[in-house]
């Protein structure tokens, strides 16, 4: 996708349609959210007439591109990557800008969009070589095959947008399908750039993109030519659009939010657990998916581990995502703000003890942004809205508990179920911790993933935290279905 304008307001794009640029009758307006006043750029606003044309592109290519030859596929799926590293700078530049996350979450989440291009690409041979078993009779076989689903809708969030883009985009059209791609409102500028990278080096319709609120996803998952939908975002989005799949049974791939526990043994290295804890529940300002959202220690341990825990907290600087010096940005957009604001004054309320720590970086600036510094909430309980919730934003609350079956029963004691982190000196008994808790991933001695997870663990939670998985060699099974022939022989001439 080109830019047309770099004038004041920044680039202007368009909806991306066969190909090709195209602009809309109407516009929104992305703006910063460490400078509010601050316009990023400007897309077009996408109608369900523009959501149609882009599914008629995406339709009128799709079986031409399934029939594409597996190492052709892989070998463009290189090349988009190499273009990704290419246009780095731009790609930073604008998401962090857009998002809010520090640069230096920005530029790592950048170059892991272009691992993951490159992920696919080498075991995507693999994934889709056929099986074939002999049947007893000669002539007889049975092949097992995965196909494309042809129309892939696929709806990403503003909170990490260029890598979540392209988690989805790689397996889809590897896979074989073409898609129709459909970015958050408050952060469509650099997913909007990195499809335009993407498309450039695939047939026209591969990729298309179109921006705008519910009236495109509406139209999306109406049209009956979309096979399936792939979302990332919240419960409440998550539900419109699995009542409105329902009418078709339309396919959907959902990974939604958590409400990650950690669970605190007696044994743990405390300082370094109150170290990696606060980096997890605090990028990106606590707007992640799988930060750490509640902490459950012993009793016998908690006071010196929140001791540290604000130590750690307390250094932690606040300012413009584009500074290098900001360990944390601002929040994403004012709905966002306002919400956590909120939640923080009714946990005040209760009476907790709510810490507000850390430092501005330049509090001159903080009027025109939406800026929060990181609490803790000490003296949490199991029952506390601020601990049921997933607060998405830059909130920890600590919980007591009197033993390891009971962190263990309060840690599963949710609706959630995405990832959790379990601390402890001993590797064994971490692991039988971890054996007994009801989520997709859990980590120990960390709450983030390490080079080898992010290769190989499929991203996916439990009960209401989604419905299936992507990322690793796993990720792309949820763009493929499944296609078997059973081949039986004739019978010989004058059987009966």
């Amino acid at each position: 996708m080109t830019m047309i304008d770099e004038k004041a307001a920044g680039p202007v794009f368009g909806h991306l349609i066969a190909g090709a640029e195209r602009q809309g009758d109407r516009t929104f307006e992305v703006h910063n959210p460490s400078r509010t006043s601050e316009v990023v750029g400007v897309v077009a606003d996408g109608t369900a007439a523009d959501a149609l044309a882009a599914v008629d592109s995406a339709a009128s290519t799709a079986q031409e591109w399934a029939a594409t030859p597996v190492v052709e596929r892989a070998q463009r799926l290189l090349r988009i990557a190499d273009a990704i590293d290419a246009h780095a700078a731009r790609l930073i530049d604008l998401a962090t800008r857009e998002n809010g996350s520090v640069v230096s979450t920005i530029r790592r989440e950048v170059a892991a969009a272009a691992e993951s291009f490159r992920l696919v690409a080498a075991y995507l041979p693999t994934v889709l070589e056929p099986s074939a078993v002999e049947g007893a009779a000669p002539g007889e076989f049975v092949r097992v095959e995965r196909r494309p689903y042809g129309v892939v809708a696929c709806i990403v969030p503003w909170n990490a947008p260029v890598l979540l883009t392209a988690n989805k985009l790689a397996p889809a059209i590897a896979a074989g399908n073409a898609v129709v791609l459909k970015p958050s409102p408050f952060a469509p500028l650099a997913v909007s750039l990195l499809a335009g990278l993407a498309a450039a080096e695939l047939p026209p319709g591969v990729v298309n993109v179109v921006n705008g609120d519910a009236e495109v996803v509406r139209a999306l998952l109406a049209d009956r030519r979309v096979r399936k939908v792939s979302f990332t975002g919240g419960g409440a989005t998550a539900r419109h659009i699995m009542r409105q799949a329902s009418e078709s049974l339309l396919p959907v791939h959902l990974e939604l939010g958590g409400n990650d526990p950690a669970v605190v043994l007696e044994d743990a290295d405390l300082a370094h657990t109150a170290e990696r804890i606060a980096l997890s529940a605090y990028r990106r300002a606590g707007q992640v998916c799988f930060a750490t959202k509640r902490v459950y220690v012993p009793r016998s341990i908690a006071g010196e581990f929140r001791d540290l825990l604000v130590q750690v907290v307390d250094r932690m600087v606040v300012g413009d995502a584009t500074d290098e010096r900001a360990d944390m940005g601002p929040v994403n957009n004012p709905g966002q703000f306002e919400r956590v604001q909120a939640l923080l004054d009714r946990t005040r309320a209760q009476g907790r003890d709510v810490r507000v720590l850390g430092s501005p970086l330049d509090p001159g600036t903080w009027a025109d942004g939406y800026f929060l510094l990181p609490a803790l909430v000490l003296d949490a309980r199991h029952d506390d809205e601020v601990v049921r919730e997933e607060q998405f934003g830059p909130i920890l609350p600590v919980i007591e508990c009197d033993d390891e079956e009971q962190a263990i029963a309060l840690a599963n004691d949710t609706d959630y179920g995405l990832c959790s982190s379990v601390w402890s000196r001993s590797p064994e008994r971490a692991l039988a911790v971890a054996d007994r808790l009801e989520a997709g991933v859990t980590f120990v001695n960390s709450a983030m993933f390490s080079a080898t997870g992010t290769r190989e663990i499929p991203m996916g939670g439990w009960k209401q935290s989604g419905i299936g998985w992507e990322g690793s060699p796993h990720g792309i099974e949820e763009y493929l279905q499944f296609h078997s022939v059973d081949v039986q022989a004739l019978p010989a001439r004058g059987a009966a």
